[in-house]
């Protein structure tokens, strides 16, 4: 009888192992993934990163440390750059050319590809992307993550000066003369919003910021070689990484920024598979890593974009205690319109055209 007990302890041990064993063969939700992109072999990754930063690895950096996640995978990576580019590989795409496995858009371009159909759907959430990168339509998630501050340059200001900044300090008479703006003051957007200053109070800043006659660039990178060169005292509206680049990849020190409240986060840029991607196992891996608390503080180390959200990066010790705004892809969607708004009242040309104003 004792023996008769002891068989039937092991069947039923037994039997509870093997009804389990595929919730422990699936328990990681990239599991299937993985096992596609094994057969796959290889994925090619087409994202802004730059591979070399004033020819330091940047960019080479971040896809070896996927490589090293994936070691199983033979990774191609080219950046995509400026807005000429992304067009012609989204009409490769809609033509049936698919070069890439992994592509970047801006936020203005996502209403082309969603119309075009180029995106794989991907329940991104199931694969533990948190959602506040993830589009709402799950066309993709959002990758290099800027915040906005005032750049100075400290052969004029002070580190203990540039602190007392806030953002009156743009419309403040004293700086006339010796202030400029980013290429779009694309921080203001999200302050217009109702839950921050809403849009009357930010279309009467736009007005006093342009009574004090900053100088409009059309280029980020030209403004921050006139910032470092002295042509300007301080920069409005500045994304952080472009100051970082200059003072870790340059090695140039005379920079600085500050970040008054609130601090403006932007969304960043989507990332996205192709609907027609060659390997889409191995470029969903990909997807979801960038998302990750060790891609995203790689990113921050060597693109100075990763996301305030986690511990162990930069940015997020320098953001601690301070109020900070996030956008998210709803607030996107009417970013040209309210851009266009504000350019109006800072009686600047409206090159867009076809925005509507938000409601």
């Amino acid at each position: 009888m004792k023996r008769l007990v002891t068989i039937l302890f092991f069947l039923i041990i037994y039997s509870i192992l093997c009804a389990e064993q595929p919730f422990y063969a699936y328990a990681d939700p990239l599991s299937p993934y993985i096992e596609g992109a094994k057969k796959e072999g290889s994925v090619t990754i087409g994202i802004s990163l730059r591979e070399k930063e004033h020819g330091k690895p940047a960019g080479q950096l971040y896809i070896a440390a996927f490589q090293k996640r994936y070691p199983f995978l033979n990774v191609s990576f080219k950046r995509i750059g400026g807005f000429r580019e992304r067009e012609r590989i989204i009409t490769e795409m809609s033509a049936g050319i698919i070069n890439f496995d992994v592509a970047t858009v801006s936020s203005t371009m996502i209403p082309t590809i969603i119309n075009a159909k180029l995106p794989r759907v991907v329940n991104w959430s199931e694969l533990s992307v948190s959602q506040f990168f993830i589009h709402p339509e799950n066309i993709g998630i959002s990758l290099r993550t800027p915040v906005y501050g005032i750049a100075y340059n400290r052969e004029f200001i002070t580190d203990e000066t540039a602190k007392t900044f806030t953002w009156e300090t743009c419309t403040d008479p004293q700086w006339k003369g010796k202030i400029a703006m980013a290429d779009q003051p694309r921080h203001l957007e999200r302050l217009y919003l109702d839950d921050q200053w809403g849009r009357e109070k930010t279309l009467d800043y736009a007005k006093r910021w342009a009574a004090n006659k900053p100088v409009f660039e059309g280029s980020q990178t030209r403004v921050i070689e006139k910032l470092k060169a002295g042509a300007y005292h301080i920069v409005c509206g500045m994304p952080r990484n472009q100051v970082k680049k200059v003072q870790v990849y340059d090695g140039f020190k005379s920079l600085g920024i500050v970040f008054p409240e609130p601090v403006p986060v932007g969304a960043g840029e989507l990332i996205y598979v192709p609907e027609k991607s060659e390997h889409p196992n191995a470029a969903i891996l990909f997807v979801a890593w960038t998302s990750t608390r060790e891609a995203q503080n790689i990113l921050d180390d060597v693109d100075f974009t990763g996301h305030p959200h986690f511990e162990g990066n930069e940015i997020n010790e320098i953001l601690k205690g301070k109020r900070v705004v996030y956008s998210t892809w709803k607030d996107v969607a009417h970013a040209d319109a309210i851009l266009a708004e504000l350019f109006q009242a800072m009686g600047l040309p409206v090159v867009r055209s076809k925005a509507k104003k938000k409601k």
